[in-house]
């Protein structure tokens, strides 16, 4: 089955219902990458296109306004004067806020989650380019200081003080807090879109009116185990006037001395977590929902079930390095009855393209890619995903377009763990268009990337799958920065 959007480890398509919704209210999508460093999907639905650009236009403003605030990656934000310079007088109420969760969410998690992660972020991406792991002593002494308060709000004056040098990150909670703005400032300033979704990286709010006459927003949850870009979900929820948010350490990390390491760091420990392979959390508002998230990656399960149980409309799915799959007792409510094909059926062939659509200049509109396996001889043999916006513009990407005439399910939305902007994962499990294995051999992969009004490029590279792992690279373009593809055949 194809699907139009980019899949990923939460797949939005509107649930069917009998609700009444307002007349002729239809969805408009729009796809950006280099948001926060991620992508950015929003969905609105209205009986006018200009107030669905209107909305657009206001998302984007206040995701920057917010970010100005809040960045660490930014030297000339908020948070970033307040670290160098030690104290902030008058400081904005967001940034107080996030400050304030922050906190209240440390207190939650007996010190697992916390602003201060920056300092072990900042520890293991030396020990990566030295290529062993932090020495015990070294951990323990910067785990010793993280129980520490870092700052101290007055709440007369709205002055920050920092209590002591160190390095904050908000990237996780404040992710979840500049969605939630985004959704407040177009409900409140572009009424006349009735529902809608915005999507940071993972990050997913919901309010209103679905599309197609649903009656809830449709959300696929990925297998971590398996999390190409183009895989079929693990379950499927639906939800409305809700948020959801996914945490896994399968999008990045570190790797010392050819070992993975979880991004995820407990900070209790000062070592990378390695006990929960992915978590998904339906919570109110997104905030919660990735506080929530990040915090079940780092706490025990047990621990982490009692957590969403003491947080009130909050549910939540988790898979344990050990595969298995557990979920609060209020999350099945959320899940549709229709069952999801396997994660992980038997695979004649093992292969995965690593795309980079990294834009030459960031936060701009998401390409329309299609990829696709062939023969030697050029015979198509299935298509393996298909990205884009708008239906009426798939003719753009000329080569696939003469290859395929099965007519693509749409997908509207997407969202998944973090990852870096434009860096996606496509798989082949060696089956065709009629889901027979196909032998050992020579194929051909091709990708095609075209931009509305812009750039336009194909590449193709030859790849032998046989017992051997083999590797082929598709050089960069003016319109993507390139390809790498592995296959090995399994049988």
């Amino acid at each position: 089955m194809l699907r139009l959007g980019f899949l990923a480890s939460l797949i939005f398509v509107p649930a069917v219902s009998g609700a009444v919704h307002t007349p002729h209210a239809i969805p408009y999508t729009f796809r950006r990458e280099g948001v926060l460093g991620t992508s950015l999907d929003l969905t609105f639905v209205t009986t006018s296109s200009a107030d669905a650009r209107r909305a657009e236009s206001v998302a984007l403003a206040e995701i920057e306004r917010i970010r100005l605030l809040t960045s660490t990656w930014d030297s000339t934000s908020e948070v970033s004067r307040l670290q160098r310079v030690g104290r902030l007088d008058a400081a904005s109420p967001e940034l107080r806020e996030v400050l304030n969760l922050y906190q209240s969410w440390g207190d939650r998690t007996g010190g697992a989650y916390t602003a201060q992660i920056g300092v072990l972020t900042t520890l293991w991406k030396g020990a990566e380019q030295r290529g062993e792991p932090p020495s015990p002593e070294v951990l323990a002494a910067l785990v010793t200081s993280l129980r520490q308060p870092a700052w101290q709000i007055d709440p007369q004056s709205a002055a920050i003080s920092m209590l002591r040098p160190t390095r904050l990150d908000l990237n996780s909670l404040g992710k979840g807090y500049i969605v939630d703005r985004a959704v407040q400032a177009v409900r409140e300033q572009v009424p006349g879109v009735v529902g809608g979704l915005i999507n940071i990286g993972g990050d997913i709010q919901t309010w209103g009116e679905a599309p197609a006459g649903a009656a809830a927003w449709r959300i696929g949850v990925t297998d971590p185990r398996r999390h190409a870009d183009n895989a079929p979900p693990l379950t499927e929820v639906t939800v409305g006037n809700a948020a959801v948010s996914t945490s896994g350490g399968y999008a990045r990390g570190f790797t010392i001395a050819g070992q993975h390491y979880s991004h995820i760091i407990d900070a209790r420990t000062g070592l990378p977590v390695n006990r929960v392979l992915g978590v998904t959390v339906i919570a109110p508002d997104n905030a919660t929902a990735n506080a929530l998230a990040t915090s079940l990656s780092v706490l025990d399960p047990v621990e982490g079930l009692a957590l969403v149980r003491s947080v009130p409309g909050a549910e939540c799915l988790l898979m344990t390095a050990a595969g298995e799959t557990i979920r609060s007792p209020g999350f099945a409510r959320y899940e549709v009855a229709e069952p999801v094909a396997s994660m992980t059926p038997a695979r004649a062939v093992e292969a995965t393209m690593a795309v980079d659509v990294t834009p030459a200049n960031y936060n701009r509109h998401r390409p329309y890619v299609a990829a696709w396996v062939t023969d030697t001889t050029g015979k198509h043999l299935r298509t393996l995903a298909l990205w884009g916006d708008r239906p009426k513009y798939l003719r753009e990407l000329s080569k696939w377009w003469g290859l395929e005439s099965t007519s693509p399910e749409v997908v509207n939305a997407v969202a998944r763990a973090t990852r870096p902007a434009g860096k996606y994962t496509i798989e082949w499990d060696g089956l065709d268009q009629a889901n027979a294995p196909v032998a050992a051999g020579a194929y051909m992969f091709w990708l095609e990337v075209a931009f509305e009004n812009g750039a336009h490029s194909l590449r193709s590279v030859v790849v032998t799958c046989e017992n051997t792992p083999a590797t082929g690279m598709m050089t960069a373009t003016d319109a993507f920065a390139g390809a790498q593809v592995d296959c090995v055949y399994k049988k």
